[in-house]
């Protein structure tokens, strides 16, 4: 009877042990390593991002400010990137494209990425005789 019980303390403890190692390993990809002063401000705009279809128009306006020539806008999209977290249990989905269509440039950049969603900021320019006019942005959540 005595050997049972030490069998299941062991195998409890062992599930413990693997829950604690699951549970830190997941956590890491709540922190975003980032070199971008565009993706940090969004993060720190709103408890890192938790909302989902969460407008950061402002946030955004103010690194890339309307009358902002286009080639720099394109520049401080293209470095809003992240170091994705490398956990042993899951594969960071990053995702980062830019569509340019004419006088208008819709960019989506990974933000954050975790075991079960991945943030994403959506990001509007329209453009003028090569300046910014119109900028949008949000915050969107990716499941899966």
């Amino acid at each position: 009877m005595q050997r049972k019980g030490r069998l299941i303390g062991i195998g409890f403890a062992a599930f413990a042990a693997v829950c604690l190692v699951a549970t830190y390993d997941y956590s890491k990809g709540r922190i975003t390593d980032t070199g971008s002063d565009l993706v940090r401000d969004v993060l720190a705009s709103s408890g890192n991002a938790r909302e989902c279809a969460r407008d950061v128009t402002d946030v955004v306006s103010r690194r890339i400010p309307i009358g902002t020539e286009r080639a720099e806008a394109e520049r401080i999209l293209a470095d809003a990137t992240i170091d994705p977290p490398k956990p042993w249990f899951w594969t960071p989905d990053v995702e980062n494209s830019t569509v340019s269509e004419g006088q208008t440039l819709e960019a989506l950049r990974t933000i954050k990425a975790t075991a079960f969603v991945s943030n994403l900021l959506r990001v509007y320019l329209s453009f003028d005789d090569g300046k910014v006019k119109r900028v949008a942005a949000e915050v969107i959540c990716h499941f899966g």
